[in-house]
């Protein structure tokens, strides 16, 4: 008569098979995005000040401004293109259901939940915002524009 083996059998092996196999990706991709939230901090204040001086500085120009279609042209917003642009992003209400703005939802992230199983290294998207981290730290890069745009 076999006895059962004393680390559980098949399933407790493929539960530790499992943890071993996801933690090196999740212990990759905090590193990978290390500083992020320090970031966001200070980017959000500026943004909640209408700092955009400081969202400018904050940011690698020029800045890729993305429609909604894939087959919409790509613009390049430099320092005095940013700021109108910009606001006019913070202002476009996201969420027709509850006319929530861009803005709102700034407002309601003090801290971005950055999943690592979705995250790219150095690379991380807050809703129509995308960061990079570079030489110079972290930066936005990309911002998804509305369709009135």
């Amino acid at each position: 008569m076999r006895q059962a083996p004393p680390h559980g059998g098949r399933r407790a092996l493929a539960a530790a098979a499992l943890a071993l196999a996801t933690a090196p990706a999740a212990g990759r991709a905090a590193p990978e995005n290390a500083g992020f939230q320090a970031f966001w901090q200070d980017f959000r204040r500026a943004v909640l000040a209408g700092d955009m001086a400081a969202v400018t500085r904050m940011s690698r120009l020029p800045v890729a401004s993305h429609g909604e279609l894939d087959d919409e042209p790509v613009l390049r917003l430099s320092a005095s293109r940013l700021p109108p642009a910009f606001r006019r992003l913070l202002r476009r209400v996201d969420d027709p259901a509850t006319g929530r703005s861009v803005l709102d939802r700034i407002r309601d992230t003090p801290q971005p939940r950055i999943d690592p199983r979705n995250a790219v290294p150095g690379q991380v998207r807050v809703d129509d915002l995308m960061f990079e981290r570079g030489r110079d730290g972290w930066r936005l890069t990309t911002l998804y524009r509305g369709p009135d745009e």
